[in-house]
C-alpha cells in the first residue's frame, strides 16, 4: 500500500547539451549526449520516493514490450518506486522523449509518446485503480489519455484521496476539454505556458475571472521557473506566493533545468501525503526544484535529509512564502 500513487508518462530521454538553442533552421552541435530514464510521471514518482522512502510511492502507466521497458521497470524498482500499476503493451514501443539543453540550463522537448499514449481503460479496470488507491494519501496525474485522467479521477474522488493534476501536453485542448473533470482535483498543476493555453493569461486574478462554477479545482498552483510559484485557492481568491530556492545566495548553480518540474510535483505531492499545508508543501517542492537544477540529470530530487537541510539554511536567507497582504510566513 502506497503513500502517493503517480499516473503519468515514462519515457527513455536522449539529452543533448549545446551551447545555445536552435532557431528554425539553424543546426547546433551537441557537446555532449547522455540517454537517461525518464518520463514526467516517473520522474515525480522517483522524487517522491527520495523523499518518503521505498515502497511509499507506486507509479501508474505504460511502457512497451521491448528493451526499453524492461529496463525502466528495472530501474524504478531500484529507486523505491512501486510497478505493479505499470503496463506493458506489446504492440507499442516505450516512450521517448529528444532534449536539447543550452548552457544556461534551458530546454526545448520533443516526445515520441510511444506506449504511454496506448494506455486505455482496457487495460486498468475499476478493482485494479481500487487496489492501488488502499492506503494512499495522495494522487498525483500528470499526462495520461483523457479517458484515464477520468478514471483515475473517478476513484480518487470515491476514495477520498486528493488528486493533483498537472495536465502537460493536454493543457493544448484548451479548457473546455478540461473542465468536466476539475471538479474532482484538489490542485491543478500549470506553468505559465499552460496557463495562457487554458485561461487566455497568466495573471493570476485574471485566471480566477476565468473559472465558473462547472468544475472548479480546489486550488491552482502557477509554476513560474525561477520566480517560483503562486497558490490560487480557487473558493476565496486567496493568493500565495511561492519563492524560489535563493540559488546564488546558497552558492548554487543551474545546470539543467530539465524534470525539475517533475521534481517539483513530486516533492508536492510527498509533502501532501504527510499532511502538510499547501503552501508549506509548496515551499518544499520549490526547494526541491531548485537542488535538482544543479545537476545535468532528467531525473532526480533530493532526500528528505538534504531537502531538510537545505531548507534550514534557505529561511537564514530569506526563504519564506508571502500572503496575498504581502506578510511573509
Amino acid at each position: 500500500m502506497a503513500a502517493v500513487l503517480v499516473c503519468g508518462s515514462i519515457n527513455w530521454d536522449t539529452t543533448c547539451f549545446v551551447d545555445h538553442l536552435p532557431v528554425p533552421g539553424e543546426e547546433v552541435v551537441c557537446d555532449r549526449v547522455s540517454e537517461v530514464s525518464g518520463g514526467t510521471g516517473a520522474n515525480a514518482a522517483v522524487a517522491a520516493a527520495r523523499l518518503l522512502g521505498p515502497g511509499q510511492v507506486a507509479l501508474l502507466g505504460a511502457v512497451g514490450s521491448d528493451r526499453i521497458g524492461r529496463t525502466q521497470i528495472s530501474i524504478l524498482q531500484s529507486e523505491g518506486v512501486a510497478t505493479d500499476g505499470l503496463v506493458r503493451l506489446r504492440k507499442h514501443g516505450s516512450g521517448h522523449a529528444y532534449i536539447l539543453v543550452d548552457r544556461s540550463g534551458q530546454n526545448i522537448i520533443a516526445s515520441d509518446l510511444g506506449a504511454n499514449a496506448a494506455l486505455s481503460t482496457r487495460n486498468i479496470g475499476p478493482s485494479r485503480l481500487a487496489s492501488l488507491l488502499e492506503g494512499c494519501r495522495c494522487v498525483v496525474i500528470t499526462d495520461p489519455p483523457l479517458s484515464i485522467v477520468s478514471a483515475v479521477l473517478g476513484a480518487a474522488s470515491t476514495a477520498h484521496v486528493p488528486v493533483l493534476w498537472d495536465p502537460g501536453v493536454i493543457a493544448q485542448l484548451g479548457w473546455d476539454a478540461l473542465v468536466p473533470l476539475t471538479s474532482h482535483v484538489d490542485s491543478l498543476v500549470i506553468n505559465e505556458t499552460e496557463a495562457v493555453q487554458l485561461f487566455d493569461t497568466e495573471d493570476p486574478g485574471e485566471i480566477l475571472r476565468h473559472l465558473d462554477l462547472r468544475g472548479t479545482p480546489s486550488c491552482i498552483v502557477l509554476k513560474r521557473g525561477s520566480r517560483g510559484s503562486i497558490l490560487i485557492e480557487c473558493a476565496t481568491g486567496v493568493t500565495t506566493g511561492i519563492p524560489p530556492l535563493p540559488m546564488d545566495a546558497l552558492g548554487l548553480t543551474v545546470v539543467s533545468t530539465v524534470g525539475c518540474g517533475d521534481v517539483f510535483l513530486g516533492a508536492y505531492a510527498a509533502h501532501i501525503s504527510l499532511h502538510a499545508g499547501r503552501d508549506q508543501a509548496l515551499a518544499a517542492a520549490s526547494a526541491a526544484a531548485g537542488l535538482n537544477a544543479t545537476s545535468p540529470d532528467t531525473r532526480g530530487g533530493p532526500t528528505g535529509e538534504v531537502l531538510q537541510d537545505t531548507i534550514r539554511h534557505a529561511h537564514r536567507l530569506g526563504f519564506a512564502i508571502t500572503t496575498a497582504d504581502g506578510s511573509r510566513l
